[in-house]
């Protein structure tokens, strides 16, 4: 395996929240657990070793994780030259890497939505140190990285501008777009058949399929969908099947209004997002699949390449990641869109960014003013409606590419040439360490504050009467809740203890006879003598 995984909060798992993020990190999961089942495999994160290695036995994995805990600086042996984040790089994985050297490793990430403020930052930070040429951020359509690029060549004329810099580190911005399991998505005739049955379908009757965040402010609106299948349905039966979750009621309520009111021609399925079955079923009992994303946060677009890889038609607007996947006229239909001219919405960008509208509210309101053409739209459901044949050929045409564009073994190809490459980037960089800006050392920064610092030539007694006080000290919560199993320890307190029962000496001495006189010993001394375990003196 030629890069490790920074193994974080929800990056990976669905069990929290059901959202594209999560579901490609849980595909993602799936995938590098099957590449390398018997292998090692590298984890990188904060305390989540064990989890990390139940999830990897939960996908059939057999081999052996070596893992390495974030903040330390050595790493175990054989450990790979780059880190792999579910999401745009935070600044402070580079300045952890930096401290221990700037070429240390390479750090590279994924792009995901980027119209939120965070994210915009994020990509800001980039445009700059602490990131070096060595890193990269995977941009998952050619949008995307248009978007990055404009977003942090505004940064660096900025910063050109009002602090005169002139040194920018350029990090690699390779397009990679995100990965399904194809065969995973596989619609075999007797499921589709069941699935049908099971849904109350007649055989002509047309299911259309729309699957992912049921949410008209935030995913997708639905209501051109739903006028334009009510234009396309006028001699025909059509259905549309929703498949997801619903936030709360008042948006589901909204969702059967719109429908009654703007389709009434046309009926509707809810299969539930949440239920693995359902959702399943949905896909199945599919004849097309219809996303039609106006919606800025969207920037890949997953959805449509798993309907792809399903053999299904698809039916997308022409937007953002969709026009890289979908092969208008091959794989499916692209729906022009149409959006403000520039400066047409730059008071929702800024009511957003004071604070006045929710991130919710802006993405709704730009939303509101994408149009894709109704017109275009009503007639390729018609075309799809009323003929089999080019279902069948788009469908084939699809899978075909899915198969071979985005198939997670494909697509791990990609990232392994790509952590090659960051290797032969990083092969002639500096070895020195670079401090974290405004994160300093607190012995240094603060180190005004006391009366003296300890130093080695201090020396360490240990008073009679109190041998027996050491465990109950560790086992009250007051003066135990800094203990930790790795950087302090009770038997790392235990053993110092120990030797200074053994009489006076420096700690210089002391450090070197309990292994060494790292930060951690340091403070656990300083811990002894905070509860009078041990006196420290300075020099006479």
């Amino acid at each position: 395996m030629p890069f490790a995984v920074h193994y974080v909060g929800d990056g990976y798992s669905t069990d929290a929240k059901l959202m594209g993020r999560q579901a490609v990190g849980k595909s993602l999961f799936r995938a590098l657990s099957r590449r390398w089942s018997d292998a090692d495999v590298f984890g990188f994160g904060r305390g989540a070793s064990r989890a990390m290695m139940e999830h990897l036995r939960s996908e059939g994995f057999s081999g052996r994780l070596v893992w390495r805990e974030q903040g330390s600086v050595s790493p175990p042996p054989g450990f790979p030259g780059a880190v792999y984040h579910p999401g745009p790089l935070p600044t402070a994985l580079a300045h952890d890497r930096n401290r221990e050297g700037a070429g240390a490793y390479s750090l590279f990430g994924v792009t995901h939505t980027l119209s939120s403020l965070g994210a915009m930052d994020s990509l800001g930070e980039m445009a700059g140190a602490p990131f070096q040429p060595w890193d990269a951020l995977v941009c998952t359509s050619t949008a995307a990285v248009t978007l990055v690029r404009s977003l942090m060549a505004e940064r660096r004329a900025w910063l050109a501008e009002h602090y005169g810099a002139t040194r920018f580190s350029e990090v690699e911005l390779p397009v990679i777009p995100l990965g399904v399991d194809v065969a995973a998505q596989a619609r075999p005739p007797g499921e589709i058949a069941a699935a049908r049955q099971a849904l109350g379908l007649a055989p002509d009757e047309v299911a259309f399929l729309f699957a992912g965040r049921l949410s008209f402010h935030a995913k997708a609106n639905p209501a051109p969908v739903y006028m334009a299948l009510e234009r396309a349905a006028a001699g025909r039966r059509l259905v549309c099947i929703e498949a997801g979750q619903f936030h709360n009621e008042a948006i589901a309520g909204s969702y059967r209004d719109a429908q009654a009111a703007l389709a009434p021609s046309v009926r509707f399925l809810h299969a539930e997002g949440g239920d693995a079955a359902a959702y399943r079923q949905a896909w199945c009992a599919a004849d097309v699949f219809v996303s039609i994303s106006d919606n800025i946060q969207e920037t890949f677009g997953i959805t449509p390449v798993e309907a792809m890889a399903s053999g299904l038609p698809v039916l997308v607007s022409d937007w953002n990641g969709y026009r890289d996947t979908v092969r208008d006229g091959q794989d499916g239909f692209r729906i022009p869109v149409t959006a403000p001219p520039e400066g047409g919405a730059i008071d929702l960008a800024l009511r957003h960014a004071l604070g006045l509208d929710t991130y919710d509210r802006y993405i709704g309101q730009y939303s509101m003013a994408t149009v894709a053409d109704l017109g275009v739209l009503a007639r390729r459901m018609t075309e799809l409606a009323d003929s089999p044949d080019l279902r069948a050929r788009m469908g084939a045409s699809g899978r075909g590419r899915a198969r071979a564009e985005y198939d997670w073994p494909v697509i791990l190809d990609r990232y392994q040439a790509l952590a090659g490459e960051l290797g032969r980037l990083r092969a002639g960089a500096p070895g020195g360490r670079v401090d974290w800006p405004l994160r300093p050392d607190p012995a240094r920064l603060f180190g005004h504050f006391p009366t003296r610092r300890m130093a080695h030539d201090w020396t360490v007694r240990a008073p009679a009467g109190r041998e027996t006080a050491l465990e109950d000290l560790l086992q009250l919560r007051m003066t135990a809740y800094v203990l930790d199993p790795v950087r302090l320890s009770p038997d790392m307190i235990r053993d110092l203890h120990r030797l200074a029962l053994a009489g006076p000496r420096t700690v210089g001495d002391l450090m070197a006879a309990a292994g060494g006189g790292g930060r951690s010993r340091l403070r656990a001394l300083l811990w002894l003598a905070k509860l009078g375990l041990v006196d420290l003196a300075p020099p006479a």
